[in-house]
């Protein structure tokens, strides 16, 4: 028992409660910093590019925004910061994310499991015309919004087999200032070639509630401004000039360039009037999608009229493209039927081409059921499912940035009549606005730099890792001896 009661006992447990209390502290100290720093996204960033860091671009870019801004993303923080169960390039674009709203009041992120609760981005469903997983990422303010995947905020190389960049920043501004923009996009009809007019339409009204101002342009006579969306081309007589007509008055090249700088051209031809267009027969032919002059679509079984000539559409059920311009109802237990009167068959010449102006995907949205024929000069034919509504896209690269540019074409001009579109028994309206909404999205480019993965080695001088060597082996090592020294000789003359 003298044992516990000497001096060597005594000194040696004040030791252990001393040093176990230490530990505890060190651990309970780390515990409490690894926490804030996962909720406050605390890091330093070595890398050379400044992969995870607001360039000052961006900054100068988003200052004059001062709009309510929110970032949401479908999974919950933790899986994008680690990778778990989520893409594990989710983390970059968090982390940006996170980095704008700490730098701007007037930003948000929140993060919500779209598995979990779905409801709540029941409003994006139903306005994006896409689907929503969880490596999807909307960009929202008053109501305006954008939805990208993650693939959007990466640089991939020519034939998409791996990342070469990270585009976040510039993904991210040209959204804000998409959502916060107080000017209206712009469509377009053209005139001047025997079009139906739209005044006093349901047609325009339609356009207009789905946030577009509408206007007419006359391209053998005008230049196509920079806030135009989308221009349509609604059931012309006659032709569009071409190259006959000179460089001021080649109506085809203004539509050509007008797809080339990200715009979006539909097209709603008839088989009566078809056979007069040949030069913007040929620039459909470019988008993988032929016209049939002469031919109009039949079927006496899912038709509304005797004469089976007022097509009740099928729907594409395949996750592509075309789909996608009625994904918002069609999930529903009964989906409303879509009414395509008087159409001309279309053919599609390919699903995927990759050529020198960029990578072509074309699909059909509306098809006539197997059941149907192809009357043409009096006499039916055998027809079966054929295209009556397509869309392609047309992906490629400007200013270091992807860039989409869409063509719709549709075989009855017919599809747009105010019975239709005002009706709430038909999908008429809904497909139109999806299909508006979805091509129709301003595109502002940022002038922001894209960080190379390749470069995103740690960007130190050799005089600062002889500063954090001497930190880390000597500095602290030395404050360890020191404070040990001081314990020993106070333990000494105790």
């Amino acid at each position: 028992m003298g044992f516990f009661k000497s001096k060597k006992f005594k000194n040696g447990t004040l030791a252990v409660v001393f040093t176990a209390a230490v530990i505890a502290l060190v651990i309970l100290i780390n515990a409490a910093i690894s926490a804030a720093a996962g909720a406050g996204m605390w890091y330093f960033d070595m890398t050379k590019e400044g992969v995870y860091t607001l360039s000052d671009a961006t900054k100068e870019i988003l200052e004059p925004v001062d709009a309510e801004v929110n970032i949401l993303f479908a999974k919950d923080e933790d899986a994008l910061v680690s990778g778990d169960g989520t893409n594990e390039y989710m983390k970059y674009i968090y982390t940006t994310a996170r980095e704008l709203e700490r730098e701007f009041d007037n930003i948000h992120v929140k993060c919500v499991d779209v598995v979990e609760n779905p409801a709540f981005f029941e409003y994006y469903y139903n306005t994006a015309a896409s689907n929503i997983y969880t490596t999807s990422c909307i960009v929202e303010s008053g109501g305006e919004f954008r939805l990208f995947s993650s693939d959007a905020f990466f640089v991939w190389d020519e034939n998409r087999t791996y990342i070469w960049g990270y585009n976040g920043e510039a993904k991210f501004a040209a959204a804000i200032l998409q959502v916060t923009s107080a000017e209206m996009p712009k469509i377009l009809f053209t005139t001047g070639h025997g079009e139906r007019g739209i005044e006093g339409t349901a047609l325009k009204t339609v356009c207009e509630s789905a946030g577009f101002e509408v206007g007419t342009i006359n391209l053998s006579e005008e230049e196509i401004a920079p806030d135009v969306r989308i221009i349509v081309v609604n059931d012309p007589l006659y032709d569009f000039a071409g190259v006959e007509a000179g460089a001021s008055g080649n109506e085809i090249d203004r539509l050509s360039a007008f797809l080339d700088d990200f715009g979006t051209v539909m097209v709603f031809s008839s088989a009566e009037r078809a056979g007069n267009l040949k030069n913007l027969s040929e620039m459909l032919l470019e988008w993988g999608v032929a016209l049939r002059p002469g031919e109009t679509v039949v079927d006496d079984l899912h038709t509304l009229t005797v004469d089976g000539k007022t097509l009740v559409a099928d729907y594409e059920t395949a996750n592509t493209l075309g789909a996608s311009l009625y994904s918002a109802i069609s999930d529903l237990d009964s989906m409303p039927r879509t009414i395509v009167p008087d159409c001309m068959p279309l053919d599609t010449l390919f699903e995927t081409e990759t050529t020198l102006n960029g990578v072509y995907q074309t699909s059909a949205a509306l098809y006539s059921h197997a059941s149907a024929g192809v009357m043409k000069d009096g006499a039916t034919s055998e027809g079966g499912r054929m295209p009556l509504m397509t869309i392609t896209r047309r992906e490629n690269v400007k200013d270091n940035d992807y860039i989409y540019s869409y063509l719709t074409v549709c075989g009855s001009p017919s599809f747009l009549d105010d019975k239709y579109l005002n009706s709430n028994s038909y999908a008429n309206s809904d497909i139109l606005v999806n299909t508006v909404r979805l091509t129709g999205r301003e595109k502002i480019v940022a002038d922001i730099d894209i960080k190379v993965f390749d470069d995103t080695t740690l960007d130190i001088t050799t005089s600062q890792t002889n500063t954090w060597t001497a930190i880390f082996a000597v500095a602290i090592p030395a404050c360890v001896a020191v404070a040990g020294a001081v314990v020993c000789r106070r333990r000494r003359r105790s």
